[in-house]
């Protein structure tokens, strides 16, 4: 840190001349003033870090301006110059920390020196206990950021093992997880459970004719409609390619239809567009239940509506097969 500064104030002139004589060859920085109202105005404008104050003054007197010190700038180490006769007086001073020490009159140097130094030195060590604790604050914002910064990686890579990078929809592995706890929560509570495989048609042709990155437009306008079209129970994944997967929770299969039926009619209503290029596409979509073809696993109710959407294209597309 720079150097301590240790400021000495007294009314009466000779004792600050005998200050600054016995204090000459002593390294931390001295300052002077003639009055409380002067020690403070100094305090205002440079870094004091001890003050020793006669105990006598006018106007205000050594320990009014400690307390005021004490109150204002708590930080600074205070001793007070006294006549022995004074000394009743300050040891409750001390007890209650408004001071740090006394030095009685007339001065002695060694005791005066003594009393500076080891003023110098308990500040120090507060010092040293605010630089730690700063330092361990430090460590720790620094750890809290880290361990942050590490959280959102964990959550962005916790995203890709579940999110489809083109289309922000869970994948395929999410699918399974998913359908497996809505599949044996519907066979343990008998409740509905309805799931749809949707397949957008003569995708190929629109790569093809388009290129890609309008077949990637394509998906991710559908993966738009599809997510608009289901209700807020339910929850849509990209299968693969351009086969897209619909769980239905607590859905019957006729209840499925209606909602294959509104994403029909979404890509029916509206070409796809992408810069200057404009093309319909159609879905064809095939439609399970679980209690419609009671299977034994969530892999058969896949299969089941594979099944249908198989059926779906082989009718002529853009149509809704359900499983009966």
């Amino acid at each position: 840190m720079d150097e301590l500064n240790v400021l000495f104030v007294d009314d009466e002139i000779f004792t600050l001349h005998a200050l600054k004589r016995l204090l000459k060859k002593e390294t931390y920085g001295k300052y002077f003033a003639e009055s409380g109202a002067e020690a403070l105005k100094i305090i205002e404008a440079t870094p004091i870090h001890i003050v020793v104050s006669d105990m006598k003054m006018p106007e205000m007197d050594g320990l009014t301006l400690l307390r005021i010190i004490k109150e204002k700038f708590p930080d600074i180490i205070r001793i007070v110059l006294s006549a022995n006769t004074q000394t009743a007086q300050l040891l409750p001073c001390i007890n209650t920390g408004e001071i740090f020490r006394f030095i009685t009159k007339p001065l002695e140097k060694e005791k005066l020196k003594t009393a500076i130094h080891d003023a110098i030195e308990l500040f120090l060590v507060r010092q040293d206990k605010v630089d730690l604790v700063r330092s361990l604050q430090q460590k720790n914002d620094e750890l809290q950021e880290s361990l942050t910064r590490q959280k959102e990686v964990e959550y962005k890579l916790q995203l890709l093992c579940m999110v489809d990078d083109l289309t922000g929809l869970y994948n395929r592995r999410q699918l399974i997880t998913a359908l497996q706890q809505a599949f044996f929560e519907s066979k343990r509570y008998d409740t509905s459970l309805s799931c749809m495989m949707v397949d957008l048609d003569h995708f190929k042709i629109v790569n093809d004719t388009y290129g890609h990155d309008f077949g990637d437009a394509v998906l991710k306008e559908f993966s738009k409609r599809l997510k608009n079209v289901l209700r807020t129970a339910d929850i849509s994944f990209r299968y693969g390619g351009e086969e897209f997967f619909a769980l239905l929770p607590q859905t019957e299969l006729d209840e499925a239809e209606i909602v294959g039926q509104r994403i029909l009619e979404s890509c029916r209503s509206t070409p796809f567009a992408s810069g200057d290029i404009s093309h319909d596409v159609t879905v064809s979509i095939g439609a399970a239940s679980y209690k419609s073809c009671l299977p034994h696993s969530p892999e058969e109710l896949i299969k089941a509506a594979d099944e249908m959407l198989y059926q779906a294209k082989n009718l002529g597309r853009d149509r809704v097969v359900k499983f009966i």
